[in-house]
């Protein structure tokens, strides 16, 4: 047997078993139990938070546990999901290559988790918290987190209660993002997007995907439509259109196959509804479908788009609430707290290789003062949580 197989762990703790009889189930009550799920391999630490046991992954996947009933897998999620044990993570945890990190149990019991005694159920500030949550206002959540924080800092709160803010916040973060699940058909990026809540676009409609989800009652086709003309001189593919002047026309091999003439606003949704592509028939591109009120269908796009940008802004203004308050909770001083909320918002922001890599390296530099700060938290108990 090779040696780098014969080291593996469940194969060194039965060595006198057969290769095939050394399988390391895992644990059925640990999968059903409230948990916290980590992607083994990603660059950037993504925990998502399943504190009714419905998910049992398979591979791919750790999984953190509360190790006895009754500690809070949402308040973890929070610490994990937080860009100050990430940059912890990147120079102490398991980073194999490049900006990779590798999330394995041994090196995430390493991780200095601040571990709260007792988290309260309720209290004024809380239940001011949940409600501001509940009407989606953002803003006003933050501000109420803030205060906690700054109680927190001043010597006058209690890291019970950063702790239950920091749990609503968690909860709420996670909501956010499944609000935005059901726009990915229409904004494509979204797909990316959805799993950085730091981020905020800017992202695009698909108009023509739109296009295509409309009851066909709000539609009309090219055919029909009393607005446009078109001629077409070939049976074949009308290959890819351009606007000449007033017109849209289509070409093939240099030679111009259709033209269609009309009012300029149906012919940019033509354009739209063709998509760019190139193996239209004369019967395909009388068969596509235009909205029958223009006007009512760009107020749809408007309005799809601002519900989209409005969830990304609160998710942001949610998200660095949540990373200020696990700041506070470690004891960060302000200027320390703000490198680390500078470090996620730049991380996030789609830049040029060459960029990313300028605005990187003043974080990489801080990371060592940012262990320093932190290095007290590594010696407490570890026993609060397990990782599996």
């Amino acid at each position: 047997m090779a040696r780098g197989i014969a080291t593996r762990a469940e194969l060194a703790r039965n060595a006198k078993r057969r290769w095939f009889e050394t399988a390391w189930p895992r644990d059925k009550e640990q999968l059903r139990a409230p948990k916290v799920i980590a992607l083994y391999r990603t660059d950037r630490g993504r925990f998502a938070l399943d504190e009714a046991g419905d998910w049992q992954p398979s591979i791919k996947a750790t999984i953190c546990t509360a190790k006895t009933h009754g500690l809070s897998v949402a308040y973890l999620c929070g610490l994990l999901n937080s860009e100050l044990l990430d940059l912890w993570y990147a120079v102490r945890g398991k980073s194999p290559r490049d900006v990779w990190r590798n999330y394995e149990p041994k090196p995430m019991l390493r991780m200095p988790f601040r571990h709260v005694e007792s988290i309260p159920t309720g209290g004024p500030r809380l239940t001011e918290l949940e409600e501001l949550l509940a009407a989606e206002v953002a803003s006003g959540a933050a501000a109420v987190t803030e205060a906690i924080g700054d109680d927190l800092r001043a010597g006058s709160g209690t890291d019970g209660e950063a702790a239950a803010a920091l749990e609503r916040l968690v909860r709420a973060i996670a909501a956010n993002r499944t609000a935005l699940l059901p726009h990915r058909d229409v904004i494509p990026e979204l797909t990316a997007a959805v799993k950085d809540p730091w981020g905020t676009g800017p992202l695009a409609v698909d108009e023509r995907h739109l296009l295509g989800s409309l009851p066909a009652k709000e539609t009309i086709s090219v055919r029909l439509e009393p607005a446009l003309r078109v001629e077409t001189s070939t049976d074949g593919t009308l290959g890819a259109p351009r606007r000449e002047g007033a017109d849209l026309v289509f070409r093939r091999s240099r030679q111009v196959t259709a033209r269609i003439t009309g009012a300029p606003g149906r012919l940019s949704e033509v354009e739209t509804a063709v998509g760019g592509d190139t193996r239209l028939l004369r019967e395909d591109l009388l068969r596509l479908t235009l909205p029958r009120d223009p006007e009512a269908f760009a107020s749809m796009v408007a309005a799809r788009a601002a519900k989209v940008h409005g969830l990304m802004d609160d998710g942001r203004v949610l998200v660095e609430a949540a990373e200020r308050t696990v700041c506070r909770l470690y004891g960060l001083p302000a200027d320390l707290e703000d490198a680390v909320i500078d470090h996620a918002h730049r991380r996030a922001e789609k830049r040029s290789g060459a960029d990313r890599e300028e605005s990187v390296r003043p974080c990489l530099l801080q990371s060592a003062e940012l262990l320093q700060a932190m290095c007290g938290y590594e010696k407490m108990v570890r026993g609060a949580v397990s990782a599996a």
